[in-house]
């Protein structure tokens, strides 16, 4: 049954692939962005909303019009910045907007709200691949423990709303087109840069979700699905011994050089550090067991390959 669906943060890396991908289904959608120049002649939506997330009466008066089934939240869950204040800001402008968000949606009569998290706010526990039952890093230290935070406010303000369905979809590492893993991305310039190490003695584990895959989770949960959180990665979570190597062959860049523990702690940044040594992969079981979803790319190796248009040598 077609539904009426505004998708915030469309223009996003998961949005501009999520929108044409519903109209195809025959929804209604309407983006819902901050500027209208931000959609850069985009013509895969039914109708625009203009708003501020910041704004609360400019958001409801937005949704209200609009009058969608669903509301797609897809502004980005934990911002990459370049200054950790920055990322503070990043976090207490994600707690508000998240509940300006579902209290408009509640006031349009809205059905049901999706909401993007991240699979990166667990707390990293022994040498597990964890599920939706476990704790995120609430405790998490400096602008780290910031970030997650807010996207705890976000999960709660979206799944203990008793007038909406909630639904919180947690991602992996975003990559495809866009992202920070295609060509002239953050990551890809720190690989190809020599400037993103492996670690002897790290045993940092990464979850992959390609931008397709994320936006095909949407697809899945719009109408059906029980409310609450969802692992959306592929099958595959790969140590960073594993997967930077390989990426960094595929990106036709230098292998990456190994540092001691200590070594990196003195180069690197902390949360580069927890990333590579003590971050957790996480299960899709609960999405595919559920809905009987399954991946368009099942592992990180293939979408990669796809990504620079080859098999590594």
């Amino acid at each position: 049954m077609p539904l009426r669906v505004v998708v915030a943060g469309a223009t996003g890396v998961v949005g501009r692939t999520l929108l044409p991908l519903l109209r195809e289904r025959g929804h209604h959608v309407t983006a819902l962005v901050r500027r209208v120049d931000r959609l850069n002649g985009s013509t895969s939506f039914d109708d625009i909303a203009v708003a501020d997330l910041l704004d609360p009466d400019g958001v409801r008066r937005e949704l209200c019009r609009a009058a969608p089934d669903v509301v797609v939240d897809q502004t980005s869950g934990i911002g990459r910045t370049d200054l950790p204040d920055g990322r503070h800001r990043t976090a207490r402008s994600r707690e508000r907007a998240s509940k300006n968000l579902v209290d408009a949606a509640v006031a349009a009569g809205t059905r049901r709200i999706i909401g993007q998290s991240t699979t990166a706010a667990y707390r990293p526990h022994g040498h597990d691949v964890l599920d939706e039952e476990s704790p995120l890093w609430t405790d998490a230290p400096g602008c780290w423990g910031d970030a997650v935070r807010a996207q705890v406010a976000m999960e709660e303000a979206v799944l203990t709303c008793s007038d909406i369905e909630g639904v919180a979809l947690r991602y992996g590492n975003l990559y495809g087109p866009g992202t920070q893993y295609a060509p002239g991305g953050a990551v890809h310039s720190r690989v190809c840069g020599s400037e993103l190490p492996v670690v002897a003695e790290g045993a940092g584990v990464t979850s992959f979700t390609h931008v397709e895959d994320a936006a095909g989770a949407v697809l899945e949960l719009l109408a059906s699905g029980d409310p609450g959180p969802y692992n959306v990665v592929d099958n595959e979570p790969a140590e960073a011994t594993e997967w930077l190597p390989a990426y960094a062959r595929m990106a036709g860049g230098p292998a990456p050089v190994s540092l001691t523990l200590e070594q990196a702690k003195a180069q690197l940044d902390w949360l580069t550090v927890h990333q590579l040594t003590e971050q957790r992969g996480a299960t899709n079981f609960r999405l595919r067991e559920t809905l009987g979803w399954r991946p368009k790319w099942p592992s990180w190796r293939e979408g990669f390959a796809d990504l620079f248009g080859h098999w590594p040598g």
